[in-house]
């Protein structure tokens, strides 16, 4: 097979004429867009043609066969590329979500502990200043009362005290007159 100027022109006329131009601007699984037409020349030049189209219609569909299977793999890759980084990106979620809880809880456990140690201080604070007033009232009251008993004992044992001085003055008085009389 010798390529020649007319078989170039035949084959350029042949990609204009037939489906390929339309079959460039579609997609691989509809039909032709438009139909064959046939030259009005002579039929060597129809059927050489035609066997020009057919050679080129199935190089195109090779090339949009690997075409199509490079897209569906890239696709495949893209897709397992992101199911991997999603579940990486969700461990690491749970992870730091963990960690986060669990410095929570421990940082909750350590507040409530300090504030139950700071009521129990303070409650023992506060029962101890309690007695302690309570103690000092009750020996003050003590103390009052010692004190008024011993002013009382004391206001009667002057009372006793003067009795015991008139009745002694009486008595002299008695004496005396009765010494007088005699």
């Amino acid at each position: 097979m010798h390529i020649t100027a007319e078989k170039i022109k035949e084959a350029a006329e042949a990609l204009e004429s037939t489906e390929l131009k339309s079959f460039m601007f579609q997609e691989p699984t509809a039909g032709p867009l438009t139909r064959r037409r046939r030259s009005s020349r002579s039929t060597g030049r129809s059927r050489r043609s035609t066997r020009g189209t057919r050679r080129s219609t199935r190089r195109s569909t090779r090339g949009t066969r690997r075409s199509t299977r490079g897209t569906r793999r890239s696709t495949r890759r893209s897709t397992r590329g992101t199911r991997r980084s999603t579940r990486r990106s969700t461990r690491g979620t749970r992870r730091s979500t963990r960690r986060s809880t669990r410095g929570t809880r421990r940082s909750t456990r350590r507040s409530t502990r300090g504030t139950r140690r700071s009521t129990r201080r303070s409650t023992r604070g506060t029962r101890r200043s309690t007695r302690r007033s309570t103690r000092g009232t009750r020996r003050s009251r003590r103390s009052t009362r010692r004190s008024r008993r011993s002013t009382r004992r004391s206001r009667r044992s002057t009372r006793r005290s003067r009795r015991s001085t008139r009745r002694s003055r009486r008595s002299t008085r008695r004496s005396r007159r009765s010494t007088r009389r005699s």
